[in-house]
């Protein structure tokens, strides 16, 4: 496996996610006037906003000379704008597709509201698997249990946001406790996906700890509400209550 351990990876990855997630947070508090709790194209909208901004500035810019071994890397040597418009734009074409089939096979109309939708949940999830391509010489297998571990971290986090907001409204009020749930989420989905970008693209994870900071803690935050129900789950499985 290529070693980059002389390629500069920006130390600020932990900073500059908070950063973007909370900048997420007061985009949605601004936009988000009447929208109901739940994960509204307010808030995809947002998130779409928080990954551009961690592509542009993380990954483009201040770990550019280890994202350019990275292309090399995963093209074999041939980087040209083809081959990383395909890298880029491929999976999202494939996302659209199944997002437009699931929304015809349950009837739904394509009307501009489910279109904006599914465009943003796609690019969501595009930008969580990208990293992903760095596990091809790993094998198929390798590149599965990340996705699934990518999806699951999603599902917790849009689940886990209706419980934090009605959890901390009586606190905070609505338009508050979706702003913060928003910046929360956010950053879990950041910080995932640069986790699996220097673990899986630059081969730079250097402490756990760091890890669960990065990832552990925001998921830790998003499954809190949840606490209860996981302790009678474990009541049921040990004593059989």
């Amino acid at each position: 496996m290529t070693s980059y351990s002389g390629t500069m990876i920006p130390r600020l990855g932990i900073p500059l996610n908070i950063g973007i997630a909370f900048g997420v947070g007061v985009l949605v508090a601004v936009l988000g006037q009447g929208i109901e709790h739940g994960i509204s194209t307010e808030v995809l909208f947002g998130i779409c906003i928080g990954f551009l901004l961690q592509e542009l500035i993380l990954v483009q810019i201040l770990s550019r000379e280890a994202n350019i071994n990275f292309q090399h890397r995963i093209l074999n040597g041939d980087v040209t704008s083809t081959n990383r418009f395909l890298l880029l734009f491929g999976p999202l074409g494939v996302l659209l597709a199944i997002g437009f089939s699931l929304a015809l096979l349950n009837g739904q109309a394509l009307d501009p509201g489910t279109i904006v939708r599914v465009i943003f949940v796609s690019a969501i999830v595009m930008f969580g698997v990208d990293p992903l391509f760095g596990l091809v010489d790993k094998g198929v297998l390798a590149i599965f249990g990340a996705a699934v571990v990518y999806i699951i971290i999603l599902q917790a986090g849009f689940d886990g946001y209706g419980q934090m907001t009605d959890a901390i409204t009586p606190y905070v009020g609505s338009l508050g406790a979706i702003s913060v749930a928003s910046a929360v989420v956010t950053y879990l989905l950041l910080s995932t996906r640069w986790t699996y970008y220097r673990l899986f693209c630059f081969n730079q994870m250097n402490d756990i700890w760091k890890a669960f900071a990065d990832t552990g803690l925001p998921l830790v935050l998003v499954l809190l509400p949840y606490f209860p129900q996981f302790v009678d789950v474990l009541e049921t499985i040990f004593l059989g209550i």
